[in-house]
């Protein structure tokens, strides 16, 4: 174990995991080229609980500690278990169906030697239920995503996420200092929020996590939407939900406070005519459109649209067509 280099915890959340990706992604993380490496893992399943045994024979490079949690709490939950443990300098999210490339973590410590730097990510491949890949890069699946470098990002990351769980690296005082976990966010957005606010974010320009798509993913283009109800529930009323929450969480975070005001009149001007069509409300979101171009695109029509085209409208789009 190389003690000279900064200690790198893996935080590895587990519900259920189909055994042979969860093998596929202890072996990765067991050939890591780092060395100072601890692995904790959070068992979320207390009904059907993970084997350890698995555990126990693919990790023998580092140790590991598996904790098990009394309920089912889900995976920010999950998460914000597994950062209170860690001992690292640096913490490293997983989940349990990927693969990392067996050089991830040794890339990602190295930016950190600029102590600019709370946060680090990298690009992903895509690989399917079988580990063929079928994408060199997430952005050839997801077509409005976009990775950034640099200072000042708080901004955009709090309307679009570009940092992806199992692909960041983040300080322990950056992790510490997101907790709780704000639970109208996924963990990798509040805590690349956080990272912003406090520093610079890094994009490695790499593809270091295959990252499995199936059809258990939580997140993806509209998960969950099939139809306008649904559609009304996740894309306005959660992001109403989450918002108000920022207000509160960020109120004196300068960088922020105005963008998460104007977040809130757009907002809450969609609500408005989604329910009760008015001019003034279709001016405010055209004037705050900025902040999601397709939204307005979409609901400028949607309380007029029938139900059988807009289905075909999020079925293109996430497929990524739109």
């Amino acid at each position: 174990m190389e003690t000279d280099k900064p200690l790198v915890s893996i935080l590895l959340a587990v519900y259920k995991p189909n055994e042979v990706w969860f093998i596929e992604q202890l072996i990765s993380l067991n050939e890591q080229t780092y060395k100072n490496i601890e692995l904790l893992v959070y068992d979320d399943c207390p009904e059907f609980p993970t084997s350890e045994e698995l555990i126990k024979k693919h990790i023998t490079s580092f140790p590991y500690a598996i904790v098990k949690g009394l309920e089912n709490t889900g995976s920010n939950k999950a998460f914000e278990e597994l950062t209170k443990m860690g001992n690292g300098e640096l913490f490293a999210y997983c989940d349990q169906d990927d693969i990392w490339e067996n050089d991830k973590i040794t890339i990602m410590v190295e930016r950190f030697l600029d102590k600019d730097v709370t946060l680090a990510c990298s690009d992903l491949s895509i690989i399917d239920e079988y580990s063929k890949k079928t994408a060199d890069s997430i952005t050839e699946i997801r077509k409005r995503h976009k990775f950034k470098s640099g200072y000042s990002l708080a901004k955009e990351l709090l309307i679009t996420n570009f940092v992806t769980g199992c692909a960041m690296m983040v300080r322990r005082d950056i992790a510490y200092e997101a907790i709780p976990f704000e639970s109208t966010l996924i963990h990798d957005q509040w805590i690349a929020i956080i990272a912003a606010l406090n520093g610079k974010i890094d994009f490695i320009d790499k593809s270091l996590v295959r990252y499995r798509q199936h059809s258990f993913n939580q997140t993806g283009i509209l998960a969950g939407i099939s139809d306008k109800k649904t559609y009304y529930n996740m894309r306005i009323e959660k992001f109403l939900e989450c918002f108000t929450s920022l207000q509160k969480r960020l109120v004196d975070e300068q960088e922020v406070k105005e963008e998460i005001y104007k977040c809130l009149l757009w907002i809450r001007a969609r609500k408005r005519y989604f329910n009760n069509p008015s001019i003034n409300d279709l001016k405010i979101m055209i004037k705050y459109r900025r902040f999601h171009k397709i939204s307005i695109l979409v609901e400028f029509i949607l309380p007029f649209l029938p139900e059988f085209i807009f289905k075909y409208i999020v079925a293109l789009t996430k497929k990524g067509i739109l």
